[in-house]
């Protein structure tokens, strides 16, 4: 994968990016970003990161699978403390927890994979 054919993708499919020497910075929908590190031509490092105001992190910045795991232990240790005061509500608390989780988990990691099976089939 080079970063020329590479940003070449990114022109004609008008995604926002930012190079930064051997770096591009791909911003995303939803404050989603992905970086695209050539550093080392024959392993390049694709991550992802929720920055800003985000769906599943608010304000914090992360990437998506930590972003994961934060949620399902905040939203355990929330649901558990609003068990013991009521228990229906701590139940709906917790179902709606998983659904908002889940969904804007699928949506920001299909985002992200789609855009990395891109590139590598581009570039292939």
């Amino acid at each position: 994968m080079e970063i020329d054919s590479t940003e070449d993708f990114l022109k004609k499919f008008d995604y926002n990016y930012q190079r930064k020497n051997n770096e591009l910075i791909v911003e995303m929908d939803y404050s989603q970003k992905i970086s695209i590190d050539f550093t080392n031509s024959k392993n390049v490092v694709i991550t992802d990161k929720l920055v800003g105001w985000n769906f599943l992190t608010v304000i914090i910045n992360m990437n998506i699978k930590n972003a994961i795991l934060f949620n399902l232990i905040d939203g355990l240790i929330f649901s558990f403390v609003i068990l013991f005061l009521d228990l229906k509500t701590g139940f709906f608390f917790f179902l709606g927890l998983i659904i908002w989780l889940l969904s804007w988990s699928s949506f920001y990691l299909s985002k992200a994979e789609t855009l990395k099976r891109f590139l590598i089939n581009w570039n292939n």
